[in-house]
C-alpha cells in the first residue's frame, strides 16, 4: 500500500476523506484501547466479550483440532485469550498468529502472551494491511482457525466483500473463519456509543490530524475541527446501516501538507470524512449477514448471538 498516494487521493477531491485505517498508529491504537476500557456507552466490547466467553466451548467442539489460530486485527488479544485458554485444555501447544496494521499492537501482544503462556504458545506475528496479510496467513500449511473480532464491520461495505472473497478463495476445506458483527439497530444507542459524551472516540478520530502533522509535515490546527457523526440506514435494504463520521472544519482555513506536496482548503462547516465511503461500523440484520456471505462465497457453519453481537463460524462455499 502506498500511504502517500492513498492520502493524496482522499484529500484532493471535493469530498475529502482520510482512510479509516490511518487513525491507527501507536497513539491511535492506545486511544482506541482506552475507549474500549472506559467508554461506558460503548456497548459492543462488553457484549462481544460475553458472547465469546459463553460459547467458546461450543465453538471449539465445532472446529476440528489441532489448528493454527490467526487473529486478524489482534489489538490486545483480550478476547482471543478465551480461544487460547480453551484450546490449551485439550492440546499441549498452539501456534498463534497475531495480525494488525499497528506494529505496536503486534509486538506488545506477542510479548504479553509469550510471558503468560511460555512454551505452550508459538507466536508468529504479522504487521500489515489486510489485503497483504490475509494471503500470507492462508499460505501457512495445515488447518487454520482465523478469528476476526470487531474489525471487519468497521471497513467500508465494498471492502468487507472484497476481503471476505479474498479469504474464501484461499480457505482450505477444513479451515474456518470466525467473524463477529454488530447487530444493534437502535439509533440512540449507536450514536451514544460512537459520539460519546466523554470524548473517547473523538480523541481516536482527531488523531488523523495529529498523525498528518507528525508524519506528513502538515500544519492542521486540531482545535479548529470538531468530531461528529450520525447513524444512517442504507437506501438499499440488502446493505446494513452504518455510522457516518467526520471532522467538521470550524472556520475557513488552508492547511499545508509538505510530505504530500500539497495544500488543502476547507470552507467553514466543510466535512473531512473519516472513511472513503463515508460510513463505517456497520450494523447488520441477520438477513443482511446472509446476503453478505452469499456475495462473498462463504457458508455459515454456526451462528451465535445476543442483543448486540453476532458471532459467525464460516467455511468456503
Amino acid at each position: 500500500m502506498d500511504v502517500v498516494e492513498e492520502l493524496k487521493r482522499g484529500l484532493i477531491g471535493s469530498k475529502k476523506f482520510v482512510p479509516f485505517w490511518y487513525k491507527f498508529d501507536e497513539t491511535g491504537c492506545n486511544y482506541y484501547n482506552e475507549n474500549i476500557q472506559h467508554n461506558e456507552y460503548y456497548y459492543l466490547h462488553k457484549s462481544e466479550k460475553q458472547l465469546i466467553s459463553e460459547n467458546v466451548l461450543d465453538l471449539m467442539n465445532t472446529v476440528t483440532q489441532p489448528f493454527l489460530l490467526a487473529d486478524l486485527g489482534c489489538g490486545t488479544a483480550e478476547k482471543t485469550k478465551y480461544f487460547i485458554d480453551e484450546y490449551l485444555t485439550k492440546e499441549s501447544t498452539l501456534t498463534y498468529m497475531p495480525v494488525d496494521i499497528c506494529r505496536d499492537s503486534v509486538e506488545t501482544t506477542s510479548r504479553t502472551l509469550s510471558e503468560t503462556y511460555a512454551k505452550r504458545l508459538t507466536i508468529d506475528g504479522i504487521v500489515g494491511d489486510y489485503h497483504t496479510v490475509i494471503p500470507k496467513v492462508l499460505n501457512y500449511p495445515g488447518q487454520k482457525l482465523i478469528v476476526w473480532l470487531s474489525g471487519l464491520f468497521n471497513l467500508p461495505y465494498s471492502e468487507q466483500i472484497a476481503l471476505l472473497s479474498l479469504t474464501s478463495q484461499r480457505l482450505n476445506d477444513n479451515d474456518r473463519l470466525l467473524v463477529t458483527f454488530d447487530i444493534t439497530q437502535e439509533k440512540e444507542t449507536i450514536e451514544n456509543a460512537y459520539i460519546d459524551p466523554s470524548g473517547f472516540l473523538a480523541k481516536v478520530n482527531l488523531n488523523v490530524l495529529h498523525r498528518l502533522n507528525k508524519e506528513m509535515g502538515a500544519n492542521f490546527d486540531v482545535s479548529q475541527y470538531k468530531y461528529e457523526g450520525e447513524f444512517i440506514l442504507d437506501k438499499d435494504h440488502t446493505k446494513p446501516g452504518n455510522m457516518h463520521r467526520w471532522l467538521r472544519s470550524l472556520c475557513k482555513q488552508t492547511c499545508s501538507i509538505d510530505g504530500l506536496n500539497m495544500k488543502v482548503e476547507f470552507e467553514k462547516g466543510e466535512k473531512l470524512q473519516l472513511s472513503e465511503e463515508g460510513g463505517t461500523s456497520y450494523k447488520y440484520t441477520e438477513n443482511q449477514l446472509n446476503i453478505l456471505f452469499e456475495r462473498s462465497n462463504l457458508k455459515i457453519v454456526k451462528l451465535w448471538k445476543n442483543k448486540h453481537c453476532a458471532m459467525v463460524l464460516l467455511k468456503t462455499s
